[in-house]
């Protein structure tokens, strides 16, 4: 069943006259027969890199490129790449352990944040305050998933209650929306956190993009946060939702995508 970001899409697409074809990851025998541009919307690493790889080993394009996907879908790549470009971003540890983790906390100062490096709608983060809460955070979340030997210790960043997302198309930020929550310090909106738009500033406008181009991503969702040192950058998301920011804004964020797509097809 496809979900309302991809109808928004394919309807997208269809405006334009475009020839689409769908293409059921969960019914797919790869590599053949998948064509030569490829638009990927499922989320899973385990899907989306070898989707992402089978386009381009046949010469053909994935959106996004399978490189900006293997950065996106780890948030500690994206960290590192986030630094390289000179992208302000909260300070972040990588930790295969307790102990490194505790060490890291300390030397950002609790709170501090604990999330795994792959993972979306704010799922397995935590917010740790003390040595007892971070031990207890790493127990659980091994105990919940075995895999979890590595994860990001970060920096907390006071937030006025909100984030942003912005939806950067082919280097333009093309909508943005505030996301607000009462109940919870994590304001994603698959949380149930509240959204309103976003004027976005020339200010906005520069790290977003700057966000995007560091990870490779033609279009992608950005997370940032007002801190009191100016915006920083969360995370980049290489396969956005985006039907709240369509929704809030009421910007075609669908369209946008699409003509990106059809200017990359059209080369």
């Amino acid at each position: 069943m496809l979900r309302l970001d991809e109808r928004l899409l394919l309807d997208a697409l269809k405006r334009r006259n475009a020839s689409v074809r769908l293409v059921d990851a969960e019914n797919l025998a790869a590599p053949d027969g998948l064509g030569l541009v490829g638009l990927i919307r499922v989320a899973g690493r385990s899907k989306v890199l070898p989707l992402a790889h089978t386009y381009e080993a046949a010469g053909g394009v994935s959106i996004n490129s399978a490189q900006s996907l293997y950065i996106s879908h780890d948030k500690y790549l994206t960290y590192l790449a986030l630094r390289r470009a000179g992208v302000p971003t909260p300070r972040t540890a990588l930790a295969f352990g307790l102990e490194p983790a505790l060490k890291a906390a300390e030397a950002l100062g609790y709170p501090v944040i604990v999330k795994p490096l792959d993972g979306s709608w704010g799922r397995l983060v935590s917010l740790a305050k003390s040595p007892d809460d971070l031990a207890s955070i790493v127990a659980h979340k091994r105990h919940l998933e075995s895999s979890m030997q590595e994860f990001l210790v970060q920096e907390y960043v006071e937030k006025p209650g909100r984030d942003i997302r912005v939806t950067v198309v082919a280097g333009r930020a093309v909508a943005a929306i505030y996301r607000y929550s009462s109940s919870d310090w994590r304001t994603n909106t698959a949380r149930g956190g509240k959204a309103e738009p976003v004027e976005i500033d020339g200010e906005l406008e520069e790290i977003s993009v700057k966000a995007a181009e560091a990870v490779g991503a033609m279009y992608a969702g950005i997370d940032v946060v007002e801190s009191r040192d100016g915006y920083k950058v969360l995370e980049v998301n290489g396969v956005p939702e985006f039907k709240n920011v369509q929704r809030v804004t009421g910007v075609d964020v669908a369209g946008a995508i699409a003509e990106a797509v059809l200017e990359v097809a059209r080369r």
